[in-house]
């Protein structure tokens, strides 16, 4: 089983055959991250008509049961995300609506301040709203939906992590201390402290190739990639580590643009801009075998391989995505 927990390709054919021919089993993908609850809606209804065009080579994934009965079809099963809790126009009445649809994942902020929380790009002595940001982890739990971290500052993670009674996940993002500060996205990434209360609670983290959080940015070579898994491996335990590309393909620069500006910015004030191009080796996601080799020259288990590689990402989905205690 590989379970890719994040990309945001442009829906196309040619991507979900590349996901077949790589063998991923699942992936989750992005379908929000400024838009609001209307507009977020339509992306849901372009993803079900894809998975309706396209059921040769895809299906939903709303259980951890989904992901299993596609790795027996030889389907790659599509998990709906959100990158930001805007979709949820702060009424807790559309969390529910939204798991409905499809939605299984969502973050609590996308880089900025939001009324959930903080992000990474703003500063720690921001944290989790005390308000509707736990109201809205508690919903979240109540659905069956789970809560994402990846761009929250590290308060809010905290906070977040603190909060929630179901585990925390981490889809993608790299450990800080090992990749250090010279890549682009340094911040982006997580504390060991994050990562360690995470795993103490269940949650996975992502580990990523994306050139702006890897380490070696652009020059990531597989080694280095393994070297980060064997470090994360090492700190929180083999059943928290997962894989999570964020790899993209098929956008353009308006659609660039618009994620990491939305309607709030200019040029000036965001720190990352343009497309930037993965590690060969990674080529749409078929490098995965060749890290999962590595693991194995490295002495890694086919059992340990086996979490890494989808095992710990259909746990937390098991668990996850079933509706929890109601009241």
């Amino acid at each position: 089983m590989l379970v890719d927990a994040l990309q945001f390709n442009k829906p196309a054919r040619e991507r979900f055959e590349e996901w077949r021919a790589a063998g991923l089993t699942a992936v989750h993908v992005t379908v929000a991250i400024w838009e609001d609850s209307t507009e977020t809606m339509r992306e849901v209804g372009r993803w079900q008509r894809h998975l309706a065009e396209h059921a040769d080579l895809l299906c939903e994934g709303r259980t951890a049961d989904d992901i299993r009965a596609a790795e027996r079809d030889g389907r790659t099963a599509v998990v709906l995300g959100f990158q930001n809790s805007s979709p949820f126009e702060d009424d807790l009445d559309l969390v529910g609506a939204f798991h409905q649809a499809g939605v299984r994942i969502a973050q609590l902020t996308y880089n900025t301040q939001n009324s959930a929380g903080a992000g990474c790009w703003e500063a720690d002595n921001a944290g989790l709203s005390r308000t509707y940001g736990v109201n809205l982890i508690r919903e979240m739990n109540r659905v069956g939906m789970l809560v994402d971290i990846s761009h929250c500052n590290e308060r809010t993670s905290l906070e977040a992590i603190e909060t929630s009674e179901r585990p925390v996940m981490i889809t993608h993002a790299n450990p800080r201390a090992f990749v250090g500060e010279d890549v682009e996205l340094a911040f982006r990434n997580k504390s060991d402290t994050v990562l360690k209360k995470s795993a103490e609670q269940g949650g996975v983290v992502g580990l990523s190739m994306y050139p702006r959080l890897a380490p070696n940015g652009q020059a990531c070579t597989v080694a280095d990639f393994c070297d980060m898994v064997a470090y994360a491996a090492e700190l929180i335990g083999v059943e928290h580590v997962g894989l999570a590309s964020d790899y993209y393909a098929g956008q353009g620069d308006e659609e660039l643009h618009w994620w990491r500006q939305g309607r709030w910015s200019r040029k000036p004030m965001v720190p990352i801009s343009g497309q930037v191009d993965f590690p060969e080796w990674f080529a749409a996601g078929s490098g995965y075998a060749d890290v999962l080799a590595e693991l194995r020259r490295r002495g890694f288990g086919e059992q340990e391989i086996e979490l890494i590689s989808g095992g710990n990402w259909v746990r937390v989905f098991d668990e996850g995505f079933r509706p929890g205690p109601q009241g």
